[in-house]
């Protein structure tokens, strides 16, 4: 089981690899919004990961770090501060944030 921050670094970091590469940036709007430790723990797990088995850890977390569209919309808002990171939003990028949220709802 994973904490609450280590959820949000693992739904923003699944979403800022939809290109294949997580821009420093990115790991910046991460750290600020999550701190160090949390990036750091869930980084290294992430990399060992693939798009799937990332995917059934945010659906295996989900009921006990989403618990209300309150913290839905929070989530979803940093993954959208995530997309925003490096200035350059794509339609993918969208369509992956808009994903997550049917599937964290």
């Amino acid at each position: 089981m994973i904490n609450k921050s280590e959820f949000k670094v693992l739904a923003m970091l699944y979403v800022a690899n939809i290109d294949g590469n997580v821009h420093s940036e990115e790991i910046k709007t991460i750290i600020k919004k999550t701190g160090g430790e949390a990036y750091e723990n869930i980084n290294k797990m992430f990399g060992k990961m693939s798009d799937a088995e990332v995917l059934e850890c945010i659906l295996e977390n989900k009921k006990v770090h989403i618990t209300n569209e309150a913290e839905l919309e929070a989530l979803i808002s940093d993954c959208r501060a995530i997309i925003s990171a490096d200035e350059n939003n794509t339609v993918m990028e969208e369509f992956m944030v808009n994903s997550l949220k049917k599937v964290l709802a």
